[in-house]
């Protein structure tokens, strides 16, 4: 198959990553994939340290005749089969490839923010793909209550990682110890971009409960602010600034060899107040052995299993997270339970190639004409 990814944002995260990984996926296994992305992109910059294809279309509006001149003759140039589009912006565009070319058009959805519902948004969403591709059921469930596909129109694609990557066998005490952290201290680690809807004002609150009665953890928030976000990495900062455990609780920025910090770590802690929709980093957490403590948003219950796979509690209660997280590290039988569970489910269902399975079928069925979400 020939494929291009197309990515509107500019900005990096786990919709970016996931892209890249994919399209790394698909040219080792003999097709051509390409990322199609605007200049000064996070993801075009990505793609070039990688060596993947990629080309630079400026998604700019939602209808510029010239934009749509560029991706046509992309297209045709290069006799692409599929193209899947993963933003508003971009599926815009890829509308009017849909129209004016014989290229398919998946159209796939990360997350669980609310859909705009004008008329503009309903054209592209009913007209502008061949099928959906959506990261969690619940995302599925949005598109539906606002008539915008059928059942058979939409697949859900798990979340899956690399265990190749992601496994228990990594030693990382060394880089451990030279964050300074005792060797005896037990690490909880919430990993991600800090964005309201992360909720790391949130997980600095159960920091702080959780250090009050447990003198020998270590916090760590792993992950920087975008332009977009640094009122509230400020507002988080400061707060974080006036706390009698700041000592403890360490905030290190953007890490993209996060495996290193998660094999020290024993729970990830996830705290989502908004758009997650199935992070990979559940499916991460699973296969190298950490214990998950997440809120109930968005698809994160359709990864985890209260009381078997992970603990769940409701968003924005930081007692709520401190009291699962304190459950876990004074019951050593029920951390080793979950943990083990976890990672049984993780190598059944969550790797990468189990994920990767799904897509190819998916853009199969769509380039035979069949809708990517029947049996």
């Amino acid at each position: 198959m020939r494929i291009a990814h197309l990515e509107s944002s500019l900005n990096w995260g786990g919709q970016e990553l996931r892209i890249i990984e994919q399209t790394q996926w698909l040219n080792e296994h003999g097709h051509t994939c390409w990322i199609l992305a605007r200049s000064g992109s996070a993801i075009l910059e990505e793609a070039r340290k990688r060596n993947l294809p990629h080309h630079v279309i400026e998604f700019r509006g939602s209808a510029n005749p010239k934009i749509i001149r560029q991706l046509l003759d992309f297209i045709n140039q290069n006799q692409l089969d599929l193209i899947d589009a993963h933003s508003n912006r971009d599926a815009a565009y890829a509308m009017f490839a849909r129209w004016f070319s014989k290229v398919k058009v998946i159209r796939s959805r990360h997350v669980t923010t609310p859909i705009k519902d004008t008329t503009l948004h309903r054209l592209i969403w009913k007209t502008g793909n061949h099928g959906i591709i959506t990261t969690a059921d619940r995302v599925g469930e949005m598109i539906l209550e606002l008539g915008l596909a059928t059942p058979e129109n939409l697949y859900t694609a798990r979340a899956g990682v690399d265990a190749g990557r992601y496994h228990k066998g990594i030693d990382s005490s060394a880089l451990k110890a030279s964050l300074g952290i005792p060797e005896h201290h037990r690490v909880i680690a919430n990993i991600g971009m800090i964005r309201h809807d992360k909720g790391q004002l949130f997980f600095v609150k159960a920091c702080e409960l959780i250090a009050a009665q447990c003198p020998d953890v270590t916090f760590l928030q792993i992950g920087e602010s975008t332009p977009d976000t640094r009122d509230y990495e400020a507002e988080v900062t400061s707060y974080l600034g006036q706390s009698k455990h700041q000592d403890r609780i360490k905030f290190l920025g953007f890490h993209s060899e996060i495996e290193k910090y998660q094999a020290f770590s024993d729970i990830i802690m996830i705290c989502s107040v908004g758009t997650e929709a199935q992070t990979r980093l559940v499916s991460q957490a699973f296969l190298m052995g950490n214990n998950v403590v997440a809120t109930r948003v968005g698809g994160l219950p359709e990864m985890i299993q209260h009381e078997k796979t992970g603990l769940l509690c409701p968003p924005e209660d930081p007692k709520a997270l401190a009291d699962a997280c304190l459950r876990l590290l004074n019951d050593s039988e029920l951390s080793q339970k979950i943990r083990d569970h976890a990672e049984r489910h993780a190598h059944k269902e969550m790797t990468f190639e189990r994920m990767m399975e799904g897509m190819l079928n998916s853009y199969e069925k769509t380039l035979n004409g069949l809708p990517v979400g029947k049996h």
